[in-house]
């Protein structure tokens, strides 16, 4: 049986974490918008009217990170 993978998980950086930490402590303008852009792309942070939200797939990603990879 193939081993099941996390797509949340996939690709996902110890310094995303501190990214969406960031966003979510309303640190956005220390980051620059490739970097908010970067957790767009992977679903985790969406904007609404010119504010970042941490998704639902964000949040759960923060909540259970142990399997970032440097």
């Amino acid at each position: 049986m193939k081993p099941m993978t996390d797509t949340i998980l996939e690709g996902v950086k110890p310094s995303d974490f501190r990214h969406m930490q960031d966003i979510s402590e309303g640190r956005l303008g220390a980051l620059g918008m490739d970097v908010v852009d970067r957790l767009v792309a992977n679903g985790w942070v969406q904007p609404v009217s010119g504010t970042y939200l941490i998704t639902l797939t964000g949040r759960t990603l923060m909540d259970h990170p142990r399997g970032a990879r440097a």
